[in-house]
């Protein structure tokens, strides 16, 4: 695919790829086969697409009259490149964010994935991702080790904007970030882990609310949160009481998930598995409770995207075990994501009166 479509997939990249290289010192000679960016980059989207050894991509490159060079050699290089497609990354996401059109209300899905290198039992690299709505497209992407934890508070947030993220996502502190920017959230909570009060001042206890609904119904009650500095936020707490079927389910997941992690299931979070519990700061003359819980579904759409990376790109599926070249590899993974999606998106563009010709 890249021998073919290669002189497209250099006019989605930005502008100055080539003078990137230098920049970010992925290239500092002179002389030889992997000087020339476009060699370069054409070896390491390659070996990404391909999922392929060193020593396959140095031969298909051999094969195909792209340059003579060996395994080490690609390999030496590859250690230095991660900054570059970091650059060209955030370039294309650039323009991507260039190209929407304005909204009173943009909406943007905040969300983590991880991959480990072979052999590790922990998340060794973690991958935070906004897909905006409704284009579906990728409009941050940054990658860091298992220290970078998932919060608002990574982000820069626009005014107006609405974001949206999971339960890790519903702390105080990460919901403040956003407010203070003036823009609005819409986050999943757990019983005990967002702490909020009524506007009579008294702490209230989601459950106790929760436990007067029949299975199917909703209801909302304004509520303030306290970040650690800063003025109170008000926002609304929306309870959803699952269907009997569907808390049956959840209550097995739990219960699953606690004997994985060998940890006790306790009735609190048991009981929590019957509801689901959502914090916003949109007000209710902008959405309904109705609609609070149908744009919170939306969120599938970034589950979709991981999922397409990991089982079609095998993002997470890293081949050796060297953190800088782990780096580089998904880096070109998620560059090849987006050089896709940017080939699929002008293709579905053409008239269709061009296609039957």
């Amino acid at each position: 695919m890249l021998d073919c479509e290669w002189p497209l997939l250099v006019q989605e990249l930005p502008a100055e790829w080539k003078e990137g290289s230098r920049r970010t010192r992925a290239i500092v000679m002179e002389d030889g086969p992997l000087a020339d960016p476009e060699k370069l980059l054409r070896m390491l989207l390659g070996r990404a697409a391909s999922d392929g050894s060193l020593r396959a991509v140095v031969a298909h490159a051999r094969e195909v009259g792209l340059c003579d060079v060996s395994d080490v050699a690609l390999h030496k290089r590859e250690k230095r490149c991660a900054d570059w497609l970091e650059w060209l990354v955030d370039g294309m996401l650039a323009e991507t964010m260039a190209e929407l059109p304005s909204s009173p209300m943009r909406m943007r899905l905040v969300d983590a994935t991880c991959a480990s290198r072979p052999g590790s039992t922990m998340a060794d690299f973690r991958l935070h991702v906004n897909v905006e709505l409704p284009a579906r497209r990728f409009t941050r992407a940054e990658l860091t080790d298992n220290h970078g934890g998932e919060s608002f508070e990574r982000i820069a947030v626009e005014p107006g904007e609405l974001l949206i993220g999971d339960r890790i996502y519903g702390t105080a502190n990460s919901i403040a970030h956003v407010t203070d920017a003036g823009g609005l959230v819409l986050v999943r909570i757990n019983a005990s882990s967002l702490p909020m009060w009524g506007l009579d001042g008294t702490r209230l206890d989601p459950l106790v609310l929760a436990r007067a609904l029949a299975p199917g119904e909703m209801t909302e009650i304004l509520v303030e949160v306290r970040p650690r500095t800063g003025e109170a936020i008000m926002g609304r707490l929306c309870i959803l009481a699952l269907p009997s079927e569907q808390a049956a389910k959840a209550e097995q997941r739990v219960r699953h998930t606690k004997l994985r992690q060998g940890k006790r299931v306790g009735e609190r979070a048991i009981e929590s598995a019957h509801y689901v519990l959502l914090f916003t700061t949109v007000p209710c003359d902008i959405m309904t409770t109705v609609q609070v819980f149908a744009t919170y579904r939306l969120r599938w759409q970034v589950e979709l995207a991981f999922k397409t990376l990991k089982t079609v790109l095998k993002f997470d599926e890293l081949p050796n075990r060297l953190p800088a070249t782990g780096r580089t590899w998904l880096l070109a993974k998620l560059l090849c994501a987006l050089l896709l999606q940017r080939l699929a998106e002008r293709r579905n563009a053409i008239p269709p009166s061009r296609v039957a010709a």
